[in-house]
């Protein structure tokens, strides 16, 4: 697969989850032990933001081997965080919290080799957009 392709799709799967984090806001922090939505708001913007740049950068030109490194150490960190979040509140998620950690932290990991594997590619090095 294309880089701008794996870029754009790891972009539409970002900005999904979070349109999910607003919309599930009223009752989806309780699944994770939080007082209120804040964080989970918080977390909103940042990956809409995430997005954001990761579909500038599919829609340049060229793409350079180390812009993909880019987006993929930020998803391995968020593979990362995701585990030590369940290692450390383990008792305060609830099961669907937990199942719900794991299964963006799956689909992130899936992204993150898909990015790592077209880097190393010759396309991966420099991509034009066709």
């Amino acid at each position: 697969m294309a880089p701008h392709r794996i870029l754009q799709l790891n972009a539409l799967s970002t900005g999904a989850c979070a349109v999910g984090l607003l919309a599930a806001r009223g009752s989806l922090y309780g699944l994770f032990g939080l007082s209120s939505p804040a964080l989970l708001d918080v977390l909103a913007a940042g990956l809409i933001g995430y997005a954001g740049a990761m579909l500038l950068a599919a829609r340049r030109p060229q793409m350079s081997r180390s812009v993909l490194l880019a987006f993929t150490a930020a998803d391995v960190a968020w593979v990362l965080a995701s585990a030590a979040l369940l290692v450390v509140f383990w008792g305060q998620l609830t099961p669907l919290a937990r199942l719900l950690v794991v299964v963006v932290a799956a689909v992130v990991e899936m992204f993150a080799t898909l990015q790592f594997r077209a880097a190393g590619s010759p396309r991966g090095r420099e991509v034009k957009v066709a």
